[in-house]
């Protein structure tokens, strides 16, 4: 379909059976995957950014760094489709965010088991 012209939009839905749920989580692994499976880098990096917001009519607001636009942007430890890398900044309206993320506030709850709990031998 990309050679015929068609946009493409990764959305974080990947087909896994209920099409109502949107994984927003999983829309790196889906753009990795992309890649594996023949999409150039560049055109997969669109497909996360600026389609979507062409395709729900608000890419005058995001989906590109351009002067005027809404500054949301995440610094990755190294190509944001490797399952590997971490987020090391994130800029939501252009301000830098140092809220916790979803993973730091299970790993928090989760550091010290309650006292019936049986460790797996």
């Amino acid at each position: 379909m990309r050679a015929a012209g068609a946009a493409i939009a990764l959305i974080g839905n990947a087909g896994g059976g209920d099409e109502e749920a949107f994984n927003v989580r999983n829309v790196r692994q889906e753009a990795g995957n992309a890649v594996a499976y023949g999409l150039p880098w560049a055109e997969a990096l669109r497909a996360v950014t600026l389609s979507p917001a062409e395709m729900f009519g608000v890419a005058d607001r995001i989906g590109s760094l351009q002067p005027g636009r809404v500054a949301n942007l995440v610094v990755w430890s190294g190509d944001p489709f490797e399952l590997s890398t971490f987020a090391e900044h994130v800029f939501v309206h252009g301000r830098e965010s140092t809220a916790p993320t979803r993973q730091d506030q299970l790993e928090q709850r989760y550091r010290t088991l309650p006292p019936n709990y049986n460790r797996p031998p």
